[in-house]
């Protein structure tokens, strides 16, 4: 049994591949991508084998949760 190294809450927005493309939202996601390039060294320095990704929709990386308010409320529905 291994031990767990490293943890991360990260975003897969939709756009970060349209960041990387020559045109009008190049670059708009550059600090997704460099997070997702600094969590990468990291697991390389720790000797990480082995990564687990709880994959959950975008939106709800995208300020829509546990951003410290005193209450939340309101009505989501699927698209």
């Amino acid at each position: 049994m291994g031990k767990l190294a490293l943890a991360a809450k990260i975003t897969h927005v939709p756009s970060m591949y349209l960041s990387e493309l020559d045109g009008p939202n190049k670059g708009c996601r550059q600090a997704a991508i460099d997070g997702h390039k600094e969590i990468g060294r990291r697991c390389r320095e720790l000797g990480v084998d082995t990564i687990v990704v709880f994959d959950v929709h975008w939106l709800v990386n995208s300020e829509y949760h546990i951003n410290c308010g005193p209450q939340f409320s309101g009505c989501y529905t699927s698209n």
